[in-house]
């Protein structure tokens, strides 16, 4: 007789979004029917992506979602608004505005909990409109006055790794970085990743975070594939989630060939 573990009671899955829910800007069947397929056992799915809010909106009404942890957890949303967030000082965003405006070849995009800012037209910046290409962004609205903005809970800086030093090297201990390309950042405040963005949510749902699943395929699902009670990488994952989530196509292939037969 063999004996196993208890199954875990997932209530709740966090899902990351480019290469995970859509591929090639687009959401295939299987997903739509993954998620659907998980309410109809009364299993909340969430989106839990780098992207900010306001571009969310069309996947989450699409997918049937309420929830959504952007901005790689700086910002909680529910039906599109606000619950909860980390933004930046507002003084910090209006000195990297400044910097990147009177930088050549430099451009900031400020994610708010409604909108997205650009220091310049996406015309003006091909790091964007490659970016565009790849994975698709909707358009920015230009910044006209930074001391205007509203609360900023993410950027993405376009430009050179060598060239970041202005932005981030007196800010170590403030910030947390994802370099996603050779040419993109994203800037977040200290201590916020998606596993702090998971954590808040299920705060405020009162779920333990062991009947928590999270999917992801990048290196800022990291932390959360890390976090929750099942963290599962998908097949075209980064190496370095492969190595560390608890299942992956490699650690199922290898479960699969271990477990003992009981027949």
């Amino acid at each position: 007789m063999v004996h196993s573990e208890a199954p875990i009671m997932i209530r709740i899955a966090f899902f990351d979004v480019d290469g995970t829910l859509m591929t090639n800007k687009q959401i295939p069947d299987s997903a739509r029917q993954a998620i659907d397929l998980l309410k109809e056992h009364g299993i909340i799915p969430v989106l839990a992506t780098g992207r900010p809010e306001y571009e969310m909106k069309s996947v989450r009404e699409t997918l049937g979602i309420d929830w959504a942890v952007t901005c790689n957890g700086a910002h909680i949303g529910q039906n599109g608004r606000t619950v909860t967030g980390v933004p930046f000082a507002k003084r910090q965003i209006q000195d990297w505005v400044r910097l990147a405006q009177t930088t050549p070849g430099h451009t900031l995009l400020l994610y708010g909990g409604e909108n997205i800012y650009s220091t310049k037209k996406i015309a003006d910046c091909p790091h964007f409109t490659q970016a565009d290409r790849e994975i698709g962004f909707m358009e920015p609205q230009p910044i006209k006055n930074a001391d205007e903005l509203p609360e900023i809970y993410q950027c993405i800086l376009f430009a050179p790794q060598a060239e970041e030093a202005p932005y981030t090297a007196h800010l170590q201990d403030q910030l947390y970085l994802h370099r996603w390309r050779t040419w993109a950042l994203d800037l977040n405040p200290l201590g916020v990743n998606k596993a702090t963005g998971v954590q808040k949510l299920l705060d405020h749902l009162n779920i333990p975070t062991a009947e928590a699943a999270a999917f992801g395929d990048g290196n800022n699902d990291l932390e959360m594939i890390q976090h929750v009670g099942l963290g599962i990488a998908m097949g075209n994952s980064s190496p370095e989630l492969l190595a560390v989530a608890p299942m992956s196509p490699a650690t199922s292939k290898k479960t699969a060939s271990s477990t003992p037969s009981n027949t």
